[in-house]
């Protein structure tokens, strides 16, 4: 496998945009605990699904009972409903404007491989990917069922594609993409780059700020966002 480089996407905000996802969240928390969380109390930008229900868990006052194993119980009643919701129309999943054309850009690339890094369990991760058209393009991944901290993920998704290529990527060819300072801040504690993009709940001059190795508004225009990405990729060469 020649190698030139990952580009690992996070998924909400970054690749995609959901409207309800409240709905299927909500009704799998009250299957899994009994308690009414809610998932629109919280900012879950930028979190895995494990830590997003700590956090509305504290919002009570209360901890989820069991441990870490009510996560596989929650991962299953997540999948499931958001299956049903985006089935029965209540939730939509859509890729956000150049998204497709960015990944299927990159594809063309020898050498150039997306992957996905994202706080999602991975059940959940497919399903929106699937019904945003884009579940075809990403092979390997890294997910919130895989591990609870951002900075993690972004190492088991780099293990499991060092194992695919049979030799290791260097840290410096490897270019987190996310709509959130926490993408940024995983990214620097791996030493890998970074590209954020204001699709998310972060404007452009917030991201600006935080200092990322490029920041683009929107995937909109292809050609510039792909000479962005290989352009990083290109720099870690010399």
């Amino acid at each position: 496998m020649k190698q030139y480089g990952l580009v690992l996407f996070d998924i909400d905000g970054t690749l995609t945009r959901t409207q309800n996802g409240f709905i299927p969240f909500n009704e799998a928390f009250l299957m899994t605990f009994g308690f009414p969380g809610d998932i629109r109390t919280v900012i879950p930008d930028g979190n895995t699904d494990p830590l997003i229900v700590d956090e509305i868990f504290a919002k009570a006052g209360q901890k989820p009972g069991g441990g870490e194993a009510w996560e596989q119980t929650f991962a299953i009643n997540l999948r499931d409903s958001y299956a049903r919701a985006i089935r029965d129309g209540k939730t939509t999943v859509s890729a956000l404007p150049g998204a497709l054309d960015l990944v299927q850009a990159l594809g063309s690339f020898p050498g150039v491989y997306p992957g996905i890094v994202t706080g999602n369990f991975e059940a959940t991760a497919r399903i929106k990917l699937e019904a945003a058209g884009l579940g075809a393009y990403f092979r390997l991944g890294a997910y919130g069922s895989d591990a609870r901290e951002r900075t993690d993920l972004l190492q088991i998704a780099k293990k499991r594609w060092d194992a695919s290529a049979g030799e290791p990527f260097a840290p410096e060819r490897c270019i987190v993409v996310g709509d959130t300072p926490k993408d940024l801040d995983a990214a620097r504690g791996k030493r890998m780059k970074c590209v954020l993009v204001g699709t998310g709940r972060y404007a452009v001059d917030v991201l600006l700020s935080c200092g990322p190795d490029a920041c683009l508004p929107d995937f909109k225009n292809t050609a510039a966002t792909v000479e962005t990405l290989l352009g990083l990729l290109e720099s870690a060469a010399h």
